[in-house]
Order: structure tokens, then sequence, then C-alpha cells
């Protein structure tokens, strides 16, 4: 069947699937998350995409090969969250090599970033299987005491929690507040042993 352009009229970001339907068309058209190109931007209602319709489940149409039409120049865009995962990670390098911090503060990042990755993945599969779901509270809290590189990264590889704007908010708020540190540590205005006591502190409320 040739392909096709549709309205993406419904979607559901937190379980990864919606419906389309061809201009002048009654007939829905299912479309689920991995139809789309990894590399494309996310998916919203309103999009205008071009698919292929095949027979999906009991018979029903789904699209296979989903392109977001007019979205070539947002894919060619620089990822924001991985790009900000790499800058953090490089400016605690940076922090080291001066002398400012211990190795220690790198091994905090690399285990704190691999417990947030983890649990952004579960996340991810409770939403899409209908289980139950891990708090934000708990993934930004992991995400504040040093997983946020891990953090970014796993937003910008399961493609979760990246369309709502209230968590992006709090995201760009704890990030600001780790490369104020590190900023920080590396100019030499904040010892590490300061930085450990309001940490302390923080963990302790």
């Amino acid at each position: 069947m040739p392909r096709v352009t549709a309205n993406l009229v419904e979607w559901k970001d937190d379980k990864g699937y919606g419906f389309a339907r061809q201009p002048g068309g009654t007939e829905r058209i299912f479309v689920h998350v991995k139809a789309f190109d990894s590399n494309g931007p996310r998916p919203k209602k309103g999009d205008e995409l071009e698919l292929d319709i095949v027979a999906g489940r009991n018979g029903k149409p789904a699209a296979e090969n989903v392109k977001v039409l007019g979205a070539e120049e947002v894919a060619q865009q620089l990822p924001f969250h991985l790009v900000t995962a790499i800058m953090l990670f490089l400016l605690a390098q940076i922090v080291v090599i001066l002398g400012r911090a211990p190795i220690d503060i790198l091994v905090v990042y690399a285990v704190m970033g691999g417990l947030s990755i983890y649990l952004y993945s579960r996340d991810k599969q409770a939403a899409l299987f209908g289980w139950w779901r891990i708090r934000e509270s708990t993934l930004l809290t992991v995400d504040f005491f040093g997983g946020i590189i891990g953090g970014l990264l796993a937003q910008h590889r399961y493609r979760h929690k990246k369309s709502k704007a209230s968590y992006q908010v709090r995201t760009l708020i704890i990030v600001g507040v780790h490369a104020a540190l590190l900023a920080a540590l590396g100019s030499g205005l904040l010892s590490v042993n300061t930085l450990s006591s309001v940490m302390t502190l923080f963990a302790g409320n």
C-alpha cells in the first residue's frame, strides 16, 4: 500500500501510543512510538505524519515507518539532554584534573547515574505496560544527589519525561545546581568539605 499522510489526533506520551486519522477519514490508525524513527522528535498531538498502513491487532489499521512531516530541521539539532550530560561530565573531570576535588566525585556521578538510568528505564517500562510507576520525586531526588548525568542520558535514550514541561523545569534546576557547584569547585570558591556539609544537610532534610 502506498504511503499516506495522516494527522496524529490522539497521543498518550506516557503509554507510548496514540491514533492518527487521514484527512477526511473516519477510521483511526493505531500508532506506536516504536514505529517512529528513534532519531526523530517526540511525537505530539496535532503532528502531520507520513506512514504505511498495515494490519494490526484484530485486523485493525496500524502504522509503520512513521515520519513526522516538517521535522527534518528539528531532528538535525543537537540533542539537548545528551549534550548537557556530556558537558556536566566534562566539567566534573576538569574539577578533578585541577585538583579541586578527589576522583571520588566521578565515582559518585557514575554510581548514582547508573541508578538513575535503571530507575528511568523501569519507569518507562511501567508506563508502557501499566505497572506500578516510580514517583517523579524519587527520580528527581536521585538526580539531585549525583544521578543527573545518568538521568539526562536516560531521558534522551528512553524518550522519557522529555515532553512534560514541569518535569523538565525541575530537571533544568538540578542541572543548574550541579553546574554551579562544579564551577564553584573548579574556581576555588567552594571546597569539597563545604560541599559535603551542604549535601549532608539536604539529605538530612
